[in-house]
Formats: structure tokens, C-alpha cells, sequence
């Protein structure tokens, strides 16, 4: 006899609701990746997780509010390589490479690509979804970078004059053209390699720029 596939009904069993909430984001990534924003829908996010519309408004909101957290979730595994018990006892360039390693992979990952591009597509007719993105993604993880330069020009470690715009520029030598042309499809996302490489060179530059003068 043929083994029974799993179905809605059991799909739909409790589950506590960090679970939830971590069934629906990972569906959600997928149909976003598969269909784009325009295209993706509550509905086809329910048909993979299971549940209720009313559970994923409860935990998210609307399309827009899920899209935004999924943004939010990529940004948080960035900001996290800065958290002060992974730069205690590290210097600035070493905080740099932690934290460029990280967002580099993330911007190449299969997800955030997707994301990209779905905004890219849906941001002049729905600004308010771009505005969404940027916030919860490439403005967030600036911030938090812009508060560890702080915490290093506190110390005296470096020296510069606008801590969010040194953020947003070593963050845009992060992305560079080479981002640009993943998200085209002009090119393959950056190997491990090729990400080490990439990072080590916008330390080198960044480190270059805002280096403390001699006392």
C-alpha cells in the first residue's frame, strides 16, 4: 500500500508560535523568490505552511508587513556580527571583516536576491514597499554599523565626521557593481573566495580613509 503524503490538515497541527512564525517567513521567502511581490499572495503562503490567514496577520500583518520581516531577518543576521559580544576585545578592521563577510553573503543569497529584485519591480508603483524594504534592510543594517563607529571613535580608534555616511559608503563598496550584476543576471553571486577577496579589499580602502591621525 502506498504511504500516505502529508496533507493540509496535518500541516495545520499546533505549533508554538516562534515555529509559526519560522514556517511562515521560510514559505514566505519561497513564494517571493518563485513569484515575486507582485505575484505572491497570503493565500500561497498558507497553502505551504498551513495555518489560517488570521494566524499570519496576527504575526505579520499584510503582504507588505511579511515582506518587510523577511528584509528585517536577512539585516538581522548583519547586524548581529556587530553585537558587543562578538566585537568585545576586537579591533575596527576585524569588525569590519566580521561584519563584511556577513552582509556580503547575504546580499548574494538566493533570497535576498529574490527580494531585491521584487522590489526593484513593485518600488515605483508601490513606494510604500520600497520604503519598506529600505528600512528594514539596507537602512538598518547602515544604523547599526554607524553606532559601532561611534563606539570606535569613542575610543579614539578612528576618526571621522559623519558616522552614518561612513557606514552607508563602506556598506556601498560591500555591494559595488558586482551586486549590481547579480541582481541583473549578468553574472553568477560572488563565491566564498571571491567574497573574502572583495571584503579584504573595501577593509583595506575603508581602514585607509578613517584612520585616526597620529597624536
Amino acid at each position: 500500500m502506498a504511504k500516505a503524503q502529508p496533507n493540509a490538515d496535518a500541516r495545520r497541527q499546533r505549533r508554538g508560535g516562534a515555529e509559526l512564525r519560522t514556517a511562515i517567513l521560510q514559505a514566505a521567502s519561497e513564494i517571493f523568490l518563485e513569484e515575486g511581490y507582485q505575484g505572491a499572495s497570503i493565500e500561497a503562503v498558507i497553502e505551504k505552511v498551513g495555518g489560517s490567514k488570521r494566524a499570519i496577520y496576527s504575526h505579520f500583518g499584510g503582504k507588505k508587513e511579511l515582506f518587510a520581516a523577511l528584509v528585517a531577518e536577512a539585516s538581522s543576521t548583519v547586524i548581529g556580527q556587530t553585537s558587543p559580544e562578538n566585537i568585545e576585545g576586537k579591533g575596527v578592521s576585524d569588525t569590519l571583516r566580521m561584519f563584511g563577510l556577513q552582509a556580503t553573503r547575504v546580499l548574494m543569497a538566493p533570497t535576498t536576491l529574490g527580494l531585491y529584485r521584487a522590489v526593484i519591480a513593485e518600488g515605483m508603483r508601490q513606494p510604500d514597499v520600497a520604503q519598506a524594504f529600505f528600512e528594514n534592510g539596507p537602512g538598518r543594517a547602515s544604523k547599526g554599523l554607524a553606532q559601532v563607529l561611534e563606539q570606535f571613535q569613542a575610543r579614539g580608534a578612528i576618526s571621522i565626521k559623519d558616522s552614518q555616511r561612513a557606514a552607508e559608503r563602506f556598506i556601498g563598496m560591500l555591494r559595488d557593481d558586482v551586486h549590481l550584476q547579480v541582481v541583473l543576471g549578468l553574472r553568477a553571486p560572488l563565491s566564498e573566495a571571491e567574497i573574502a577577496e572583495s571584503v579584504e579589499q573595501a577593509v583595506g580602502v575603508f581602514m585607509h580613509g578613517i584612520a585616526a591621525p597620529p597624536s
